[in-house]
């Protein structure tokens, strides 16, 4: 009989004890590699990002634009372009540019400082209500969308017409630091063009 103090004994306890370490040293290294190895997959493939539509229910996938959240969008677009006084101008033309891609930013500069002549010289004002919005093109990257509605125009306090407005305006990512970030209006389509006229 192995008495717990001799030495055969002693020998079986410590290899027992590094048994049960070699496989605590495993498991740990094993759990080690898979989160090295999910770090290095998500630097690699980039972070999911999902683009949420606004209320209600439904399945966002990863990296696509909802149909929901392309019309919402395109719709507070429009409407901020087309609603302003001439005190606000400048502020919705602001905030008009912060959500254009780049490749928009020089054209609409431009026009908006003829439109904002234009404005103060006649003190135009406008506002838009958006009856329809449907999405007519999708792609991986990019919805357009076709809005329908009114724009009401005052000019000197004065409202001289209704008119029906149509616009097609293309929803696509903002990539910054080479991860979505946002959404930009990479193309613009708008009927009638703003006018002072009174018909």
């Amino acid at each position: 009989m192995v008495t717990p103090s001799s030495p055969v004994n002693l020998l079986g306890y410590q290899q027992a004890r590094l048994a049960r370490l070699e496989l605590a040293v495993a498991a740990l290294s094993l759990s080690m590699l898979l989160l090295v190895s999910l770090g290095a997959w998500y630097v690699w493939h980039g972070l999911p990002v999902y683009y949420i539509p606004p209320g209600g229910p439904g399945v966002a996938q990863p990296g696509q634009i909802p149909h929901a959240l392309a019309m919402e969008y395109a719709s507070r677009w429009l409407t901020t372009r087309y609603t302003f006084t001439p005190a606000t101008v400048k502020t919705a033309h602001a905030a008009i540019l912060q959500a254009l891609h780049p490749s928009l930013t020089v054209a609409f500069t431009a026009q908006a400082e003829r439109e904002a002549a234009l404005v103060k010289e006649v003190q135009l004002s406008t506002q838009v209500a958006i009856t329809t919005a449907t999405v007519t093109h999708r792609t991986a990257q990019a919805v357009t969308v076709r809005l329908a509605g009114t724009r009401s125009i005052w000019i000197g306090g004065q409202q001289v017409r209704d008119e029906p407005l149509q616009a097609d305006i293309t929803v696509v990512p903002w990539v910054a630091s080479g991860q979505p970030v946002g959404l930009v209006v990479s193309r613009v389509t708008i009927t009638p063009a703003l006018s002072a006229s009174g018909q």
